[in-house]
């Protein structure tokens, strides 16, 4: 009963951070089963979550998958072909067809598709609204015992 009131007091603010809490363990958990998926391992570096707020519109946005996060604006630059990294994951995870130069006609082969992101996202769908809602009810609990304290 006490911390229903305690609860009740809540403003929008501390909801919106015990929301947020909640979402951001709800992504990791997506994240570390899509990793957990998908089996090359310079592709499971490029599985990552990102959750932002727009400040203008009052809304928020959540991501979790690959080439997702935060991007440098200047990336080293590397040698063509040396493996999958967040400038193209894509073409890891949705494969590729049959390609060729536009010059010789020389064939590129194709590259099959990866279903880690697809098998991790329904794999941890449960888990992850799981842990989403017990991190949001252990920030709200924290918030009311605070507020009972004064």
């Amino acid at each position: 009963v006490a911390l229903d009131r305690a609860l009740d007091k809540i403003g929008g603010k501390i909801a919106e951070k015990a929301v947020a809490s909640g979402v951001r363990a709800g992504l990791g958990e997506m994240r570390k089963a899509m990793r957990a998926a998908t089996p090359n391992s310079s592709a499971k570096k490029t599985i990552a979550a990102r959750f932002k707020r727009k400040k203008k519109f009052g809304r928020v946005e959540a991501k979790v998958g690959a080439g997702v996060g935060k991007h440098n604006q200047q990336h080293p630059p590397t040698r063509g072909g040396v493996g999958i990294s967040k400038q193209n994951a894509h073409w890891y995870f949705m494969g590729t067809n049959s390609r060729v130069t536009d010059k010789t006609g020389a064939s590129r082969g194709v590259m099959p598709k990866a279903d880690g992101i697809r098998i991790g996202a329904a794999v941890s769908g449960a888990s992850a609204m799981l842990k989403l809602q017990n991190k949001t009810r252990q920030v709200l609990e924290k918030e009311a015992a605070k507020l009972g304290r004064r």
